[in-house]
C-alpha cells in the first residue's frame, strides 16, 4: 500500500495492489467456485475512507486435453527415381539398382472444446474465452526399403536392374480447436462494489462458465482518499494554533491602542493651550 500525503489539512491519497498468485484451482462447469479479496490487512478500516476506482485482472489456462481422432491413411507415389551403377559383380546380367521413392501418409485430427470463464463480482458480469487454435503439420517418422523385383528398367533402355521401393512415412497431425492462456484484463468495477470492499474489506467473487479450465492468477488495484486520524488531528492543530496566533495578535493591538490614546489627548491640551492670547482679544474687539 502507498501512501502520498499533500499537505496536513488535505486528505490523503491511498492506492494500492493486492495479488492472488499460484491458485491452480481447476473451475469446471458442473459446480460454480467462490473466492474473495481479503483487504482488511491494507486498508484503513479504522478510519473513515473512499475507494473511488476498483480494478481486477484475472488469468486462466486451458485445462481439457486434446481429442485425438485418427483420420485417413495413404501411399503415394512421388515420382522420384534414382538409379545405381552396376556394383553387383557376380551377376553382370544386373545393370544395377533402381530406387522408387514413395510417401505413407498417416492423418490425425486433434479437436478441444472452446472454453468459457464467466466473473461475477456483484453487478459486474465479465467472460473470458481460449483463443482457437488451427494448424497443420507435418513430420516424418522413418523410412523403410523393400526390393520389389529384378526386371527390366525402362529408364535404362530395358536393361535388367533391381528395383527397391523407399517409402518414408509422415504424420501429418490437423489441430483444430481452442487452448492456451487467457486472461480478462483491467475490468473496472462499478462504485456498488467499491463501496462493499470500504465497508467490510473483503470483496467476494465468483468464477463459472463453460468448460473445464484453471484458476491461475488474480490481481485487484484500488484508488481512493482518507482523512484519518492524524490528518484530523494535524488539522485540528493547524486551527488552534492559528486562533492562539490570532488573539494574541489582537491582545497586542488593543493594548497599543489603549496606551496610545491618553498621549493623544495630552498633547492636544498642550497645543490648545500655547495658542497666543491677542487672538482672542482682537475678538472681543471686533465683536464690539
Amino acid at each position: 500500500m502507498v501512501l502520498f500525503w499533500s499537505s496536513p489539512a488535505a486528505a490523503t491519497i491511498l492506492s494500492g495492489k493486492f495479488r492472488l498468485d499460484n491458485q491452480a484451482i481447476i473451475i469446471s462447469g458442473e459446480e460454480d467456485y467462490y473466492g474473495e479479496f481479503d483487504l482488511r490487512s491494507l486498508l484503513p478500516m479504522g478510519d473513515e475512507f473512499v475507494l473511488s476506482k476498483v480494478i481486477v485482472s484475472f488469468k486462466f489456462q486451458d485445462d481439457k486435453e486434446w481429442v485425438t481422432k485418427a483420420g485417413q491413411s495413404s501411399l503415394e507415389d512421388t515420382g522420384k527415381v534414382i538409379r545405381h551403377g552396376g556394383f553387383l559383380v557376380k551377376r553382370k546380367s544386373i545393370a544395377g539398382q533402381t530406387d522408387h521413392y514413395f510417401t505413407a501418409k498417416n492423418i490425425i485430427h486433434l479437436s478441444n472444446e472452446e472454453e468459457v470463464a464467466k466473473l461475477t463480482i456483484g453487478r459486474n458480469i465479465y467472460f473470458g474465452t481460449t483463443m482457437r487454435r488451427r494448424e497443420v503439420v507435418q513430420e516424418t517418422i522413418g523410412q523403410k526399403s523393400i526390393l520389389l523385383g529384378t526386371y527390366s528398367d525402362d529408364g535404362d533402355d530395358g536393361r535388367i536392374r533391381q528395383h527397391h521401393r523407399i517409402t518414408q512415412s509422415v504424420l501429418e497431425t490437423h489441430r483444430d480447436g481452442y487452448d492456451g492462456l487467457f486472461e480478462m484484463r483491467h475490468k473496472v468495477l462499478d462504485l456498488a462494489a467499491a463501496q462493499d470492499l470500504a465497508h467490510s474489506g473483503v470483496l467476494e467473487f465468483e468464477l463459472s462458465g463453460k468448460g473445464d479450465y484453471i484458476f491461475s492468477e488474480a490481481t485487484l488495484q484500488y484508488e481512493g482518499y482518507t482523512t484519518g486520524q492524524e490528518a484530523r488531528d494535524d488539522t485540528e492543530g493547524s486551527m488552534s494554533d492559528g486562533m492562539l496566533w490570532f488573539m494574541l495578535l489582537g491582545l497586542a493591538a488593543g493594548v497599543f491602542f489603549w496606551w496610545k490614546k491618553p498621549q493623544t489627548i495630552q498633547k492636544t491640551r498642550t497645543v490648545q493651550k500655547s495658542k497666543p492670547v491677542k487672538n482672542r482679544n482682537l475678538s472681543r474687539k471686533q465683536a464690539f
